[in-house]
């Protein structure tokens, strides 16, 4: 019965007005980091899966002009003009019409994939002075499930919601044009309809998968030589919302997180020579979201050929959708020299170019 429901309003809402969009830039921000930064250790938090909603994410540390990140997801820049892009494709819930159910697609979170770049300049332990350092990174999403009954009926009140504006008969009349002109005169009342269903719904459990491979010049000239930093990792989270028909503009999230990483770092000498280091990294990460602000710790035990740990606080705050402040304090991973304390402020940024929009049916 719930699918019939379905399958009429959308049938509505495509005769008075097939374009309506659900525009993906309007989530907000929620990329604190790189896979190219975090291989280098400059990231305020070395455990997260990003919702990736922005065509680009710029990431810079407090110290300006020495640390930068970008970030690109390929699916909001290539094939911008596809027809067949829609919000339930996205997230991978949709109807199946063989079995007239909704059905989950636990690989759409593929479409998140993102290539990131980084240079930073700085000091490494072990080695004298700051050192240029270039890293490349990949990240995707292997497996994300969603509750289907919260996204189907988070789907049918906005359905319900665009179903409900009456668009004038003579406009009906003049087609598919005219109609497009309609919605667009009034945006800012279909805003208003569908804002209370554009709350983030994160999924109940995701799986990512990440690779980096970093380059430093050992001189810092490019006929010096080169050393190198390579690592992959595995992140699962787990989220539950905590203000569950709450009419807050935002959902409240408790997320429990676990990674495991592997890393052959090259970033070491000892009398001018340079040597790699491997080591197996396994940790997890408590975290609350409170619309705005989100704080959490995390801990990270290393084994290798220096066995350390990684202990630290993080908070965040968005200031727009499309910008936050990341910081981390506490202590980070030991190098030769003994004990390293942390403490990081990092700025996001995410850049909409082209078109982030999907369609609703």
């Amino acid at each position: 019965m719930k699918t019939q429901l379905t399958t009429c309003i959308v049938c509505l809402m495509f005769i008075i007005g097939q374009a309506q969009q659900i525009d993906l830039s309007k989530f907000t921000l929620s990329n604190g980091s790189s896979p190219a930064f975090i291989l280098v250790g400059e990231t305020p938090t070395e455990i997260y899966t990003p919702e990736n909603l922005k065509a680009l994410t710029l990431h810079v540390q407090e110290n300006f002009g020495e640390s930068i990140s970008i970030e690109a997801t390929p699916y909001f820049l290539i094939n911008q003009q596809r027809k067949d892009r829609t919000y339930q494709k996205y997230i991978g819930v949709l109807h199946d019409p063989k079995s007239d159910e909704i059905v989950q697609k636990p690989f759409s979170g593929l479409n998140t994939t993102t290539i990131s770049f980084a240079y930073v300049d700085k000091e490494f332990a072990g080695l004298e002075g700051e050192h240029k350092t270039y890293s490349l990174g990949i990240r995707t999403t292997v497996l994300r499930f969603y509750n289907k009954d919260k996204v189907h009926a988070n789907t049918i009140g906005m359905a319900t919601a665009l179903s409900n504006i009456t668009v004038p008969s003579e406009v009906l009349l003049q087609g598919e044009e005219a109609i497009q002109n309609y919605y667009q005169e009034h945006q800012d009342e279909i805003n208003a309809l569908i804002e209370p269903f554009q709350k983030q719904i994160k999924p109940l459990f995701r799986l990512d998968a990440a690779m980096g491979y970093s380059v430093l010049f050992k001189e810092n000239k490019t006929n010096s030589g080169t050393a190198n930093r390579l690592g992959v990792w595995l992140t699962a989270e787990t989220s539950l919302i905590l203000n569950e028909g709450s009419e807050a503009k935002t959902n409240n999230y408790f997320n429990f997180l676990l990674t495991a990483r592997y890393i052959e770092d090259g970033f070491n000498a000892f009398a001018n020579n340079y040597f790699t280091s491997y080591y197996r990294d396994l940790g997890g990460k408590l975290e609350f979201e409170f619309g705005k602000v989100g704080f959490g710790y995390e801990y990270i035990s290393r084994n290798g050929v220096i066995n350390s740990e990684r202990s630290v606080g993080n908070i965040r705050f968005t200031i727009t959708k499309d910008i936050s402040i990341s910081g981390g304090f506490g202590k980070d991973f030991e190098g030769p020299d003994g004990e390293n304390l942390l403490t990081i402020i990092g700025i996001n940024w995410g850049i909409n170019t082209g078109n982030n929009k999907v369609s609703l049916n």
